[in-house]
């Protein structure tokens, strides 16, 4: 058997100050800032079945310089990680969720959802996304 060269982990190439356990715990920590719910949809798991279906998005991705902090990420169900990473879904400035393509959403938009949908977030101001990196993630879709 060849030995492989183990330094780009799966080709994603090296991240430097990372650890793994840093990313577990970050994990843990968002999932319970945001009490086991999806700051988007309002959805709350049992903690034991989030790992199932919660993720952690990053506004800023670490590959772009992005820091691993409560105000550059928000725990949401893993279609809606999905939406915001391909940037169809985004989030306003008012920490408002909202799509340019209603016909991705499987639920009618209400009257009062024109604007977007209110984001479910933690009591604590001080661990809500920051504006500036809501924003970047606005920027890699030319979304302002």
């Amino acid at each position: 058997m060849a030995e492989r060269d183990r330094s780009a982990g799966f080709a994603e190439g090296v991240q430097r100050n990372f650890a793994l356990d840093d990313a577990v715990a970050f994990r843990s920590l968002m999932l319970e800032i945001y009490g086991y719910r999806c700051a988007v949809t309002g959805m709350a798991y049992a903690s034991d079945l989030a790992d199932g279906y919660l993720e952690v998005f990053l506004f800023q991705p670490l590959s772009h310089g992005g820091p691993m902090t409560p105000g550059n990420a928000v725990v949401v169900e893993e279609v809606v990680a999905g939406l915001l990473d391909k940037g169809h879904l985004l989030i306003s400035d008012d920490y408002r969720a909202y799509t340019s393509h209603p016909e991705i959403v499987s639920e009618p938009v209400e009257a009062g959802d024109v604007q977007g949908r209110t984001m479910v977030l933690p009591d604590n101001l001080s661990l809500w996304p920051r504006r500036d990196l809501v924003s970047y993630h606005r920027s890699l879709f030319r979304a302002q």
